[in-house]
């Protein structure tokens, strides 16, 4: 598998609209995108896209012993999957609701450890093009995540990161994380979806979240929340004692020397040790 970083192209539409997949499935689908582009087959209604559960596991870190069967489970459920997306019918002009399945073909291959995704072909407009209406990210920066909220979350996150904030009507957020049924008190809502996302994104991806809540008379039908690019991490100083002194210290240079040069290329001020 190549070493270079796998990148992630979805419409905004598609990133908004309503879904509800497991862990593995969104996994698949994100790195079937990725392999598409990274070997550049292009996604038409005939591309063929083959996952390794090598290479899948590699990504994700997942378990290698039951990787294979976990995406044969996976595959069988996507292929009754499908997506809810909102547009509007360009002939009347009136908001239009449709419904879209993921792919078109799902295969495995019993003995090679591979499994076959072909997208179908009304969603491919949603994956391929490359306009600045599409939310780009890192693969990697998701692969730690395994909660199926947290990577939806962290989806619509990133779409606002330059604008540093992001606001949700509740109602609408329930429908987008595909929990519309689910968690009828915001308490639980907020408990087992929102804290275990907002926990997650903080804990192993690239930005920050933190959210309020806003009220319309007695009700929370609000939740907006605050994004944030983490800092790169500073490398750390090694600390500098006697063995590590006398391990950097140069040909002939004495101990106080070696002591007083490499606390100054730390900027640090020179105390004694010992």
């Amino acid at each position: 598998m190549s070493e270079k970083k796998e990148l992630v192209v979805q419409s905004n539409r598609l990133v908004e609209a309503s879904y509800r997949l497991t862990l593995v499935e969104q996994q698949m689908i994100l790195f079937a995108i990725c392999r598409a582009r990274e070997e550049q087959l292009g996604l038409s209604a005939d591309t063929l896209v083959t996952i390794t559960a090598k290479d899948f596991a590699t990504m994700f870190g997942t378990n290698e012993n039951t990787v294979y069967r976990d995406l044969k489970a996976a595959m069988v459920k996507l292929f009754e999957r499908h997506v809810i997306i909102n547009d509007t019918h360009p002939e009347s002009g009136k908001p239009r609701i449709s419904k879209v399945r993921w792919v078109s073909r799902a295969s495995y291959i019993d003995g090679a450890g591979a499994i076959q995704l072909r997208f179908a072909n009304d969603m491919i407009p949603f994956i391929t093009r490359l306009e600045s209406e599409f939310t780009r990210y890192r693969l990697e920066k998701i692969g730690n995540l395994s909660s199926t909220y947290a990577v939806r979350m962290y989806e619509l996150l990133v779409q606002y990161l330059s604008l540093g904030k992001r606001e949700f009507v509740i109602v609408d957020l329930r429908s987008t994380m595909g929990v519309s049924e689910e968690y009828p008190r915001i308490v639980d809502f907020k408990k087992w979806v929102i804290d275990v996302a907002v926990s997650q994104i903080n804990a192993h991806t690239d930005i920050t979240t933190s959210y309020t809540q806003r009220k319309t008379g007695r009700n929370v039908t609000h939740l907006t929340f605050a994004i944030k690019l983490k800092a790169p991490d500073k490398p750390k100083k090694p600390k500098i004692d006697r063995a590590y002194v006398e391990k950097h210290a140069l040909p002939g240079e004495s101990y106080d020397a070696a002591f007083s040069r490499l606390k100054t290329a730390q900027n640090r001020p020179v105390t004694s040790l010992f």
